[in-house]
């Protein structure tokens, strides 16, 4: 059965069923619809109804905030009463009531500038404690549950304590209850040195809290302690044959939890009339999803046909084909990513065969400059063996130093070796070149003992030194030519210098250097420098090789940047030109 068929009759099963069976399940859903309404409804009720207070937190946090940060009439004068001997003879001195006075003038300057601020006071220490009303508990008992509190929270915002019952307070507040908010005064080193408390008139919160209930709700507030802020418990409701749907909200910035439960029988007759229409909108719509659904899947298999013949025809190796996108919808963005990966695909097989050919022209240039060594070395020995029985001790060190180079091409089976030995073979080249007479320069070295042991590919310092002889020594005899050769390890990359003191180079003859492959009659082995630069390249990556520095009449610089590698396997062959 092909796919189109298949989605069709899926579908048309699926909404038969689901007509067929939708109304023995429908007094279900309308019960979760009804229960998840309700909980909306307390949810919203209750939020409103913190809300309508969360104003009043704000405004009151604002307000401690402000006192407790009054330098002149709150700081100063809690500082002093705190570190000053303030009685006498067991008497208030004159310090004590110069502070107590300046507070309480404050106060009482601020007093009644919130309608729902029953009083606020300011407790320097248990003895000094001041108020601009009369509403406090017993000084001991009130500081004693502000010390219990949260320290680090005090200094930042107000922390709301438990209602404290006030007997004789109906000519200054609503009822016989105030709600304390606490905010710490501190010094200029964050040290705690006394408290603002402010009371809360509770018929506030009652009004504030009963205005936002709905009808014959319960609604009750409780603290992080577990003591109880507020209860309608007063309003006697009758849970008695009526069903409710209870929800919880914490409010973090006062460690308030509220707690509610609205009656569910003011808010269903409605929603079941809906449900009933809402069926029957149902069934009418499952009718026509069928036919519009048929139309479209008949539309949307006719595009992955159509992609699928495309992916055949790749697979047959044709990397020319294309998907042609006519909607931008998944189908689309498909097709998009199948022609992206048929192009990726053609480009990658491209790069492969090219990096194959250069792979191959890099071993093919390194094995034509080898030199037939064993006989040449064989002979070598016989010279240097008759120079010495001739007496001509000054032809022995030219013939070693060949020798030693030779033998270094007929043990080239790994493809890295030693810095340190890559260095001798250097050397020996260079007693070649001086033996040769054509050139006049020195060397100086700069070697990290660090970098010896480090391992680098084979052969690629001498055609860089050899390039700097013929093209960077000085052709002005007044000039000593120098050569200097460096290593050094910047940020686990190694580095080796090799600078000459010539007449440097322009930016097009560097250009030439690198990307001349051309084997130059005169060399020793006919290695290049964009040979060597191309082997680095594709061994360790474009992150690596060299590059040239330069500057006209001063110097020009060969700077290798090579992986640092420590340990190599032994006998590793190389597969891109670097051994045999």
């Amino acid at each position: 059965m092909k796919l189109k068929n298949k989605i069709i009759l899926v579908v048309v099963i699926i909404l038969a069923l689901s007509g067929a069976v939708i109304m023995g399940i429908w007094y279900q859903t309308s019960s979760k619809l009804t229960s998840t309404y309700l909980q909306n409804v307390s949810e919203s009720s209750m939020k409103d109804a913190y809300h309508a207070f969360e104003y009043l937190l704000t405004d009151t946090s604002y307000m401690a905030t402000m006192i407790s940060e009054n330098q002149k009439n709150v700081i100063q004068p809690v500082n002093t009463l705190n570190s000053e001997q303030i009685k006498q003879n067991n008497q208030w001195n004159q310090i004590y009531l110069e502070n107590r006075r300046k507070i309480l003038e404050y106060l009482n300057g601020i007093d009644g500038y919130k309608y729902y601020i029953s009083g606020i006071s300011i407790a320097a220490n248990e003895k000094c404690i001041f108020s601009s009303n009369h509403v406090i508990e017993q000084n001991n008992t009130i500081y004693q549950k502000v010390k219990n509190l949260n320290c680090d929270k005090l200094k930042k915002t107000v922390i709301m304590m438990e209602p404290i019952h006030m007997e004789g307070l109906k000519s200054t507040v609503s009822s016989d209850y105030v709600v304390p908010a606490v905010r710490a005064i501190t010094d200029d080193k964050e040290n705690i040195i006394g408290y603002v408390i402010v009371y809360f008139d509770y018929s506030v919160i009652d009004q504030m809290f009963s205005v936002n209930l709905p009808k014959n709700s319960y609604f009750e507030v409780i603290n992080d302690q577990g003591t109880e802020i507020y209860a309608n418990r007063d309003r006697k409701i009758s849970v008695k044959n009526r069903a409710y749907v209870s929800n919880t909200f914490y409010a973090k910035n006062v460690g308030w939890t509220f707690k509610m439960s609205i009656p569910s029988e003011y808010y269903i007759s409605g929603i079941q009339k809906t449900m009933v229409l809402t069926g029957m909108v149902i069934i009418m719509i499952i009718g026509l999803a069928v036919l519009i659904l048929t139309f479209f899947v008949t539309k949307l298999t006719g595009e992955i046909t159509v992609l699928r013949n495309k992916m055949k025809e790749v697979s047959k190796g044709d990397l020319t084909v294309q998907y042609r996108i006519k909607e931008n919808d998944e189908i689309g963005q498909m097709g998009e990513t199948f022609n992206g990966m048929v192009y990726q695909i053609s480009d990658l097989m491209k790069q492969v065969a090219q990096e194959e050919r250069d792979k191959r022209i890099a071993e093919m240039a390194f094995l034509q400059a080898q030199i037939n060594p064993h006989f040449v070395s064989n002979v070598l020995n016989n010279v240097a063996w008759m120079a010495k029985i001739q007496h001509a001790d000054n032809i022995i060190p030219l013939v070693n130093a060949l020798n030693y180079l030779l033998r270094a091409v007929i043990h080239q089976d790994n493809a890295l070796i030693c810095l340190k030995k890559e260095l001798e073979y250097v050397d020996n080249y260079l007693v070649i070149m001086e033996y040769s007479g054509s050139f006049d320069f020195q060397v100086e070295r700069q070697i990290e003992p660090d970098t010896l042991s480090l391992y680098v590919p084979r052969f690629i310092l001498q055609p860089i030194i050899e390039n700097a002889i013929y093209h960077g020594i000085p052709v002005d005899l007044s000039k000593q030519g120098k050569i200097l050769i460096k290593t050094c390890i910047q940020k686990e990359r190694l580095e080796i210098w090799i600078e000459d003191n010539g007449e440097g180079m322009p930016e097009e003859a560097i250009k030439k250097i690198l990307s001349e492959k051309k084997k130059d009659k005169k060399s020793f082995n006919g290695i290049g420098v964009a040979n060597v630069n191309e082997r680095i390249r594709l061994c360790f990556g474009d992150a690596y090789g060299l590059h040239y520095e330069s500057k006209i009449g001063a110097y020009t610089r060969c700077v290798f940047v090579l992986p640092v590698i420590r340990e190599v396997e032994e006998n590793g062959k190389d597969t891109i030109g670097f051994g045999r």
